[in-house]
């Protein structure tokens, strides 16, 4: 079974992505239980039952029947049962083997939304700081060329820290650059940023705050602040978006998806988040939005949309194995959020690592892109996996040319291992690189 994105919509399956019909498989996808724009929530507002069907029980009601329906036509027993996803297929994949592990014997979850509640607010934030007036959003306080002078001046401080210099961070965490360094002293300039552009670079990299200061949710690290499917799509707006006679045009275009128009896939989510999944409100705005009762106000779509119990024993006492993976250079989940996740669930159970690895792929976008490698097989490799028996310490993640051939690859390392480079080998083949727990 493959997942899907967004809020889902369509009858949506990632695993065709990874040649699932080509390698025999028999295959299925879900709309979730409703048809609309991936980046639309309005068909929640008010209707549980839409909420129950997208938060888990759509994906377990589909693996059910299209299981049978399978068994039937084959006339023989299913050997294994596999999921990929990615984003919201991420968190299907894990909300799947935490509500019904029996669905699936192991599952491939990308950029999981396992906290729905959590991203709600780290956008309600974002949004707030780049677009104070929602009345008024046909320009982001951040624009492109401020976001060009921070990636450049982080780069120039952190990006050979790994051994190579190469535009990417293999570990953006150990990059100590602070963006406040950048603020004009005098007037504005374009080669520093005014207190209010620093600012929702905070917003952004800081992750939100309530108003005591205390942290309610991950931050952004360094990356992606340039790429195409980075902050212009997700955060800032502004990216360039294709017409219907394949023109592309600059302003306002749901981050590059289609309608619903919007400025960025950020002030859709939040506000659809917010709007239809926790207060049932569609006239709902986070202007003057203090975040106060929050907790208690989400409380019930938490219960029905997260999937952050680190507790996954049901699902390994089975047999079950557990692909993670993320770009570092994500702007739609934070990669600080993957780990995070991973992290607590290693803390419930040290154990858990036999059966649960985490792939962090540096200069890698959400799900695809960016200027790391970022092509592998996630079937291929929860297959060899379930068959083998062996949990992978390293994946090799690949670069794919204009044809979509491989264009020299390097390995990702099982978490916290991380790919080091040895000093003299060519950069694009995987044989210069190690897994250095130490890195």
């Amino acid at each position: 079974m493959g997942g899907g994105g967004g809020f889902v919509g369509s009858v949506m399956n990632t695993s065709l992505i990874d040649g699932s019909l080509q390698l025999g498989y028999a295959t299925v996808g879900t709309d979730t239980g409703h048809q609309g724009h991936p980046a639309d929530a309005s068909w929640a507002l008010n209707d549980l039952e839409a909420l129950v069907n997208f938060g888990h029980l759509a994906v377990h009601r589909t693996a059910v029947t299209a299981k049978a329906l399978t068994k039937a036509f084959y006339e023989k027993p299913i050997a294994r049962s596999y999921f990929t996803g990615c984003s919201r297929g991420g968190g299907q994949a894990i909300m799947s083997a935490m509500r019904y592990p029996e669905d699936f014997d192991a599952v491939a979850a990308g950029a999981y939304a396992v906290d729905w509640t959590g991203i709600a607010v780290q956008a309600t934030q974002i949004n707030q700081a780049m677009y104070p007036d929602p009345n008024n959003i046909e320009e982001a306080v951040i624009g492109p060329e401020a976001q060009a002078l921070v990636e450049s001046s982080y780069l120039a401080v952190c990006d050979g820290l790994d051994g190579l210099e190469d535009g990417i961070l293999n570990d953006p965490r150990k990059c100590g650059f602070d963006v406040a360094s950048l603020q004009c002293e005098g007037d504005n300039s374009e080669d520093c940023l005014s207190a209010r552009e620093v600012a929702a670079f905070k917003a952004v990299y800081d992750g939100p705050k309530n108003s005591d200061g205390d942290s309610m949710y991950y931050g952004f690290p360094f990356g992606g602040e340039t790429a195409e499917g980075g902050w212009s799509r997700w955060l800032t707006g502004g990216m360039k978006y294709q017409d219907d006679d394949g023109s592309f045009q600059e302003g306002v275009g749901s981050g590059g998806f289609e309608e619903p128009v919007s400025p960025s896939a950020f002030f859709s989510f939040g506000n659809g988040i917010m709007q239809n999944f926790v207060y049932h409100d569609p006239n709902w705005t986070y202007e003057n939005f203090d975040f106060g009762t929050y907790a208690q106000d989400s409380a019930a779509a938490a219960e029905t949309l997260n999937a952050t119990n680190p507790d996954l024993s049901a699902y390994r006492a089975r047999g079950g194995k557990m692909l993670l993976y993320s770009g570092w250079s994500d702007n739609a989940q934070s990669g600080l959020a993957m780990v995070g996740y991973y992290e607590d669930v290693l803390a419930h159970d040290p154990s858990a690592a036999d059966d649960i690895r985490l792939f962090m792929m540096p200069g890698v976008e959400h799900c695809f892109g960016g200027p790391g490698p970022s092509w592998v097989n996630f079937l291929v490799e929860i297959d060899k996996w379930a068959e083998t028996g062996e949990a992978p310490d390293h994946i090799t993640a690949l670069w794919l040319d204009d044809s979509a051939q491989p264009a020299g690859g390097r390995p990702v390392c099982a978490y916290p291992s991380v790919a080091q480079y040895d000093g003299r080998g060519d950069p694009r083949d995987p044989a210069s690189f190690n897994c250095d727990a130490g890195n």
